[in-house]
């Protein structure tokens, strides 16, 4: 009998054990809010908080397919993988049923979601005028969006940029429409503003009455306070309240 080289064993083995795991094969209905998803909608798989596979619908409420040259969602792992829970998500959104990861393996599993609102903000506090830029999401491939941002104002853009001009908490909605219905999500008091500096009067806004008070100060009819420092020299002096006044009169960006 023939040997095979104690070096060529080596490389077999190391070979052997390098060889990638057989994906899971995942294919079955999709449905948002009861109804088919639309073609175009992601579907992802995730280990542990890790996308491991995607798919975007091709046809409406159908995800992979039983035929043998039908593309299905493939949900690849590693050997730590094996055993551990598949979670899956429409759009971003979590799917009700999940599956053990099992290399090798086809399975049929529908998918079911409920439509939902959802934002986000690139800041949520700061002084006035507070300028907010906004991202709005939902699933089911939304259609149109409608902001209110708690002061009056509204939107109906995806990704609005909005300004806040006077102190406040703000209570921000989103309502989102898809072919299939809509979904709203809140959140109160979202946005915080607080007054712009330079506002020692404390009435929201400066004017020429926070001129005045921190010429006050500077003279002494009234005590002086370390926030009406604006040049930041240790001391209230009259460049603080010439440079309230450049911001009011010039409307330059001083402060």
């Amino acid at each position: 009998m023939r040997r095979i080289p104690f070096i060529l064993l080596i490389f077999l083995v190391g070979t052997a054990s390098a060889v990638p795991l057989l994906p899971a094969e995942f294919s079955g209905a999709v449905t948002i809010d009861g109804s088919p998803a639309p073609a175009g909608t992601i579907i992802t798989a995730r280990i542990d908080g890790r996308d491991c596979g995607s798919l975007t619908l091709e046809t409406a409420g159908v995800y992979g397919g039983d035929a043998t040259f039908d593309k299905r969602l493939l949900v690849c792992g590693g050997d730590d993988d094996v055993g551990k829970t598949i979670t899956f998500f429409v759009d971003g959104v979590k799917a009700t049923g999940t599956a053990v990861y099992t290399p090798g393996t086809s399975t049929r599993l529908d998918l079911a979601v409920t439509s939902g609102a959802d934002f986000s903000a690139d800041v949520t506090a700061g002084p006035a005028p507070l300028t907010v830029r906004f991202s709005g999401g939902g699933t089911g491939n939304p259609k149109s969006w409608s902001w209110a941002f708690g002061d009056g104002g509204s939107a109906t853009v995806q990704n609005p940029e909005y300004t806040y001009r006077n102190p406040g908490n703000y209570t921000v909605n989103l309502t989102v429409s898809t072919g299939t219905g809509s979904a709203a999500l809140s959140r109160p008091g979202y946005i915080t503003v607080t007054a712009p500096k330079g506002d020692v009067t404390g009435d929201g806004k400066v004017d020429i009455g926070d001129v005045a008070r921190v010429a006050y100060m500077v003279v002494g009819k009234e005590a002086a306070e370390p926030a009406a420092d604006f040049n930041g020299n240790g001391v209230v002096d009259i460049g603080d309240a010439a440079k309230i006044a450049y911001y009011f009169v010039e409307k330059i960006e001083a402060l």
